[in-house]
């Protein structure tokens, strides 16, 4: 299944299963009594049972019965509703691991004059909440802190069921889902110390989205990543040649670390940043930057100037 978080022109939150014909079952207004169609957040929660009624429902609402919206008012065309983050407001920091691609890797080392290291653990970091932003809304560029902003498209995982310790042979089985990330970066700012917080965690610079794929329709194993700024292919690899894998980085980050229900983890970016190519491309006011995979949809977000008015903001 694929799941969503939306809003309509001016209703609340929804929690929605985008079917395959361009539109969205909303769940919640559906099951108005379900509370764990009340967010995505409680969906998770909720477990299997709670994902077995959705898919229940999205089964129906997909069947020839209900092809015709009059007939069934909780489904609307895709495009009319807005697209969130598919958790827009995580309860936690999102886990990131960095160098997690030979490409990555090598690419890194070219662009910094250093020598190629394959990692033998993984690296973490974290964007804050505050970070999250959906598919269809602004990353921010404010040149009173960079003048380096830069890409990274990722493959995100969604943990289900909590845990620490966790095995890496059962590390599989604590996946919710997969979703896409932009790991948006301000390199100047990233590099004037060792610790990456405050260069990946501005605001903004986490898009997630456009939806979450669930675990029992993909393993995230061999998903082909894909990133384009203003159409021109910039990244291009599969998780298939992650450096750790997918139950290694979950056994890794676990370890005396309890994951939680909607925790998210970003697995790494494969070569190909702006800051890699030659000369150096960084974003600049309106580009679009579009991260996409097979099955998961478009992850699209313009480069915008922040504050909107820099005379303004500076007169106050």
């Amino acid at each position: 299944m694929r799941l969503a978080t939306f809003d309509t022109a001016n209703g609340p939150e929804h929690v929605g299963v985008v079917l395959a014909d361009d539109r969205i079952l909303d769940l919640t207004s559906a099951a108005p009594n379900d509370q764990a169609f009340a967010s995505m957040t409680q969906l998770i929660r909720a477990g299997a049972s709670a994902l077995r009624r959705a898919k229940d429902a999205a089964d129906a609402a997909g069947g020839a019965a209900a092809s015709a919206e009059t007939r069934r008012p909780q489904v609307l065309p895709l495009s009319s509703v807005r697209l969130r983050a598919p958790i827009p407001r995580p309860t936690k920091n999102v886990f990131c691991v960095g160098l997690n691609y030979r490409s990555h890797v090598e690419m890194n080392a070219a662009a910094l004059g250093i020598k190629p290291e394959i990692p033998t653990v993984p690296l973490f970091f974290t964007k804050p909440p505050t970070a999250v932003i959906g598919s269809g809304d602004a990353i921010h560029l404010d040149a009173r802190i960079t003048q380096k902003l830069d890409y990274e498209v990722e493959l995100g995982v969604v943990i289900g069921k909590g845990g620490s310790w966790i095995g890496e042979a059962d590390a599989l089985n604590h996946v919710f889902g997969f979703t896409l990330i932009d790991e948006v970066s301000a390199r100047d700012v990233q590099w004037r110390t060792s610790q990456m917080f405050i260069g990946k965690g501005l605001d903004t610079y986490c898009p997630i989205g456009p939806w979450i794929v669930t675990s029992d329709d993909q393993d995230g194993s061999d998903v082909e990543l894909t990133c384009r700024v203003n159409g021109d292919l910039r990244q291009l690899d599969s998780t298939s040649q992650l450096i750790f894998g997918l139950p290694q980085i979950i056994a890794e980050l676990s370890k005396g670390l309890t994951l939680e229900p909607g925790d998210i983890i970003s697995t790494g970016s494969p070569g190909g940043c702006g800051y890699q190519m030659v000369p150096p491309r960084f974003l600049a006011e309106t580009d679009i930057v579009e991260c996409s995979a097979p099955g998961f949809g478009r992850l699209v977000n313009q480069v915008v100037a922040w504050p909107p008015n820099p005379v303004e903001d500076r007169e106050r």
